[in-house]
């Protein structure tokens, strides 16, 4: 999709903006791939399907939008263009209340914030390069999602209110980074995450009142267990009998560090 001479320098900035409203879907599929630049998704207003506002290099980028039958594509492919200033793009997508959400997206160097706050997420993937994320759901979905699958690379990744998408099974892999899951929010059932991780940090923020069991394996990786009880190889919090609430986490960790904290009710600063 990307044809330029070589050496070309010159940037032909251009802006164009996709709206439609809401018709006969009963699920949405969206396709979002995007190398670099910044990435904004958010909610739009009711009766709104989706909404797109994306910045683009002309000289060197076709940038790609086809909606058809419930299935939105939108997004820049391929981008492997030197001596260009891709970060100057950017790309925004609102997505509406109405219509539950099989959500993908994909995306390389760039900085995205992702507030799917409220929003019907039944499936979720996100699959970054080297960026800078944060992915936050301040209200609760109203439907179930079945799966998060979230697979980072060399970055920084924080998420908060996860709990608010009401997922059965949660998918973390990570590369090399910082990465902060914070599980507050209003999660109807039980859940089940599973981490792996190579090199870095990784900070699991559960709401207390929340039964929690982690069964942990690694090589060299500090884990800072705090006020869990460890039978076995498993720790566990100590009312995980009695919780309504419960999570299992099964976390591998190469190199790093691995730490749970207790976050109190009305707490939802990470940290």
């Amino acid at each position: 999709m990307l044809l330029a001479p070589h050496g070309a320098t010159a940037q032909d900035w251009r802006t164009i903006t996709s709206m439609r409203q809401v018709g006969a879907e009963d699920l949405l599929r969206v396709n979002v791939e995007y190398a670099a630049g910044q990435l904004e998704l958010a909610p739009a207003r009711p009766g709104v399907l989706y909404r797109s506002t994306l910045r683009y290099d002309a000289e060197v980028i076709r940038p790609e939008l086809n909606y058809r039958a419930g299935m939105l594509r939108i997004g820049l492919d391929d981008v492997r263009v030197r001596g260009r200033n891709l970060k100057s793009g950017h790309l925004r997508l609102d997505l509406g209340p109405d219509v539950p959400l099989d959500l993908k997206v994909e995306f390389g160097a760039a900085r995205a914030n992702i507030d799917l706050s409220g929003l019907d997420i039944r499936r979720l993937r996100i699959a970054t390069g080297a960026s800078e994320t944060d992915l936050r759901v301040d209200r609760p979905s109203p439907g179930v999602c079945e799966s998060v699958d979230l697979d980072v690379g060399a970055a920084s990744f924080r998420a908060s209110g996860l709990g608010n998408l009401n997922a059965e099974r949660i998918r973390f892999s990570g590369g090399v980074g910082e990465v902060t899951l914070d599980f507050t929010g209003e999660a109807r059932q039980d859940m089940s995450v599973s981490v792996e991780m190579g090199l870095g940090s990784l900070t699991l923020r559960v709401p207390r009142g929340t039964g929690i069991q982690v069964r942990k394996s690694g090589l060299l990786v500090s884990f800072d267990s705090q006020e869990l009880i460890k039978r076995g190889n498993t720790f566990y919090s100590q009312d995980w009998e009695s919780a309504s609430r419960k999570i299992t986490f099964d976390v591998q960790a190469a190199l790093g560090s691995v730490r749970v904290v207790w976050v109190d009710p009305g707490d939802r600063e990470l940290r």
